[in-house]
């Protein structure tokens, strides 16, 4: 009787023991989620508990289409290589010279070549572009033309050696046939004249009151256009004053005493930039200016100047020496 009570007793414990095992695996069982994401919590922070938000993939620049990129959120980010086209600039600008500026700079300002700025605005000598000037910017290279009555696309094409439809397509040209006359077209990569003119070299003599003379070597440059204030064209004071700033008139031998009026620094001692001043002579019985472009080191100088041996003629001379020629000085 009594074993029987204990073995009922022993089959309650066991009992009781089996149920707390499940109910202990249970809860094992339970909590292994929980530490899980409990663990997934804590270790990202970058936005924030619970919330993994937007998320950026830093791609660094690469020239290959292909190369793909995994971003937090498992989506894919393809590098685009492909940029979009730059449309060329079509309009024509006027740009006005400031102190400094030169044609070479300006080309270089504009991604353009020296030679398109001179087609443009027909620059025989560059140098004579000075501040104030208002000079023609293209907006690419080639040659930038002014419609003139009777002007025709195909035969503009071959002057300028370019294709036709290069000329329709950049200009959006909707009659080809009809021009208007006055308009501009831009050939891009258009191929203009030589503005070089051919020089010639030739020995001239200076004749002082018919008693001395001096022979010099000058080379021509070839005629120019452009303005100069209040000199005619075709002398040597026109040609200095296109070259720099003169506020006095007169007569070349004259400048000589104007410039001072005007507070014009004076000497004797040649300089880039200055106005070299002759007097009257048996050659010039008005005098002569020039311009000087050089100074070399031997001591000797090189001038431009027009009307020295051919009216409205510029040449290039350098002088050795000033010993006979009549030179008054130099204005600065």
């Amino acid at each position: 009787m009594r074993q029987n009570h204990l073995g009922h007793q022993g089959g309650k414990l066991l009992a009781k023991s089996r149920f707390l095992t499940h109910a202990i695996v249970l809860i094992v069982a339970a909590s292994v989620p929980l530490f899980t994401a409990f663990n997934r919590i804590h270790t990202d922070t970058a936005y924030g508990a619970g919330d993994p938000g937007p998320s950026v993939a830093v791609v660094h620049p690469s020239s290959a289409v292909s190369d793909v990129v995994m971003n937090q959120a498992g989506y894919i980010v393809k590098m685009d290589a492909s940029t979009a086209d730059v449309a060329p600039r079509r309009d024509i600008l006027r740009y006005t010279m400031k102190p400094g500026d030169t044609v070479q700079n300006l080309a270089a300002q504009f991604g353009l070549t020296v030679e398109t700025l001179r087609w443009a605005n027909n620059l025989v000598d560059i140098t004579a572009v000075r501040s104030g000037s208002t000079v023609l910017i293209p907006p690419v290279n080639g040659v930038l033309v002014t419609v003139k009555p009777g002007m025709q696309l195909q035969a503009l094409a071959i002057q300028y050696h370019i294709d036709p439809q290069a000329i329709i397509d950049f200009n959006f040209l909707r009659d080809p046939s009809k021009l208007a006359s006055g308009s501009m077209l831009m050939l891009p990569d258009g191929q203009g004249p030589s503005l070089d003119v051919p020089t010639t070299t030739r020995t001239v003599q200076w004749h002082r009151f018919g008693s001395t003379q001096i022979s010099q070597t000058v080379t021509y440059y070839g005629s120019v256009s452009g303005a100069s204030g209040k000199f005619p064209y075709g002398y040597c004071t026109w040609w200095v004053a296109h070259k720099r700033f003169v506020p006095w008139t007169g007569d070349a031998w004259q400048w000589w005493y104007n410039a001072r009026l005007y507070g014009f620094a004076e000497g004797q001692v040649p300089q880039v930039g200055a106005i070299m001043v002759q007097g009257i002579s048996w050659s010039s019985p008005v005098g002569h200016v020039a311009y000087v472009e050089s100074v070399n080191a031997d001591g000797s100088f090189t001038v431009s100047e027009m009307n020295y041996g051919r009216w409205g003629v510029v040449d290039y001379r350098t002088i050795k020496s000033t010993v006979g020629q009549d030179i008054l000085g130099f204005i600065y």
